[in-house]
């Protein structure tokens, strides 16, 4: 089965984190969360979207990934390392696929 949803960002905050993937930015604190929002699908399943700072912020930019969660709250899968932050998420968990759009609204 395949399950579907859409992240709705605002636009400034969309642009703000698109930037943030693609420059290194020295005023980010390390390895820390700058963004991480949650969707929730019918059958319970989570998907969080996330942006993370780089371990060197000064050097590196953020890098995005999608993680998949049960109901329960363990983690059951992760998408590879992003360097855009719009987009498709995907995570396929047995035999299931699950998906979430990041877009602008």
């Amino acid at each position: 089965m395949i399950y579907k949803k859409k992240l709705l960002v605002d636009k400034d905050l969309l642009n703000q984190l698109e930037q943030l993937c693609k420059y290194p930015n020295e005023d980010m604190l390390r390895d820390q969360a700058v963004f991480d929002k949650e969707v929730i699908f019918d059958n319970g399943m989570r998907f969080a979207i996330q942006v993370i700072s780089s371990i060197i912020p000064k050097e590196e930019s953020c890098w995005t990934q999608g993680v998949l969660f049960c109901e329960e709250g363990s983690e059951l899968g992760c998408t590879t390392v992003g360097e855009s932050f719009e987009g498709e998420y995907r995570i396929d968990y047995l035999g299931d696929s699950y998906i979430v759009e990041v877009i602008e609204g």
